[in-house]
Formats: C-alpha cells, sequence, structure tokens
C-alpha cells in the first residue's frame, strides 16, 4: 500500500526546495527567509515550525545529502571488484547524483566550505569513501603507494572540477555522458609513477 504524503510533508518539501533553488542562485547569506517564504508560497513563520534558523536549514540540508551520497557511493563501490571497476562506479552513481537532482548536487558542492567542519568523524563521507577504496588499492598493489588524501583529491578533482564548470555556465549536459572520461581520467592519475 502506498504511504500518503501528508500536508505538513508537503510543505516541508516546497519550502526545503525553494531554499535549495534561492541557495544555489544567491547563496545561504545573502537569502533571506522572507524569500524563502515568498518562494515556497508559505508564512515566513512557518519556516520556524520545521527549522529553528535559516542557518539550520542550510546546515540539514547539506548534511542529509552529503550523507545519503556518501552511502550511495560506498554502496556503488562495494558492488564492484577491483580499483579500474571500483571509479568507474563511483564516477558512475556520483555523476547519476549530480543529474538526477542537479539544484541539490550544485548546492552540495558550492556549500562544502560551509558545512563540511560540521560533519561528525564518524558520518559518511563521500571523501572517505573514495580515500578508502584507494588505500585499499595501494595496499594490494594496484596502483603505486602515495598519501590516500593527495591521491582521493586528485581523484575527485577529475569530477568534481567539470561539475563545478557546470554550475558555472562553462559545462553544460548531463554529467553521465561522460562517465568513461571522467573514470579514465582518475584511473589516469591514480595509477600515475611516481
Amino acid at each position: 500500500m502506498a504511504r500518503t504524503t501528508t500536508k505538513a510533508e508537503e510543505t516541508r518539501a516546497r519550502l526545503e526546495r525553494a531554499a535549495l533553488t534561492l541557495f544555489v542562485a544567491r547563496g545561504v547569506a545573502e537569502t533571506t527567509t522572507r524569500e524563502i517564504a515568498m518562494a515556497a508560497s508559505i508564512a515566513e513563520g512557518t519556516i520556524y515550525r520545521y527549522f529553528p534558523s535559516k542557518e539550520q536549514l542550510a546546515a540539514d540540508l547539506f548534511l542529509r545529502h552529503h550523507r545519503a551520497l556518501a552511502e550511495a557511493l560506498r554502496d556503488a563501490a562495494r558492488a564492484a571488484t577491483g580499483l579500474r571497476a571500483r571509479i568507474e562506479a563511483i564516477v558512475r552513481c556520483y555523476c547519476a547524483w549530480a543529474d538526477q537532482d542537479w539544484t541539490l548536487f550544485a548546492y552540495h558542492l558550492l556549500n562544502q566550505h560551509l558545512f563540511l567542519a560540521q560533519v561528525p568523524d564518524d558520518a559518511p563521507n563521500p571523501v572517505t569513501v573514495v580515500r578508502e577504496v584507494i588505500e585499499a588499492a595501494m595496499a594490494a598493489g594496484e596502483i603505486p603507494r602515495r598519501d590516500g588524501d593527495l591521491a582521493a583529491a586528485a581523484a575527485i578533482g577529475v569530477v568534481m572540477q567539470p561539475a563545478t564548470y557546470k554550475v558555472y555556465g562553462r559545462f553544460t549536459g548531463d554529467l553521465s555522458a561522460h562517465v568513461g572520461f571522467f573514470a579514465d581520467a582518475a584511473w589516469a592519475v591514480l595509477s600515475v609513477a611516481d
């Protein structure tokens, strides 16, 4: 039996979507609760039924997406065997997440500097997932040994920089159309000898 959505859930979803859209277009600091309420077609006070502040709304949106993305990447990596296949699985998953809800993805990408410090150390983290896959591959001799964080940063950058270009209109279209290119580039970065 399908679960019906309550009016409160619909209002919260509208509120979150309006906030995301404004946060991406204007930034968190520059967006007012009044603008969010207008965009969501709710009274400004309604925001505070769901969130104690605009900042908490922004943090909750980021942290929820961050955790869900990390879990999806971990599941994708576990389903593959060998580093090359894991790279492609992670890249495919990351690009699919971006293409599925570009506004949410762009929000997450643009606001890492605001919220990464709030991610608990034991919380699922996309960067940790990638670093663990890379470190396991180094331990297994699949790629040369080097600093795991540096290798993860270089591999992640292969996809994140094009995504950033897309945010600023320098790249258009779905990221998923380029999974092969991104996966090959990440493999090249990771397999290069010192």
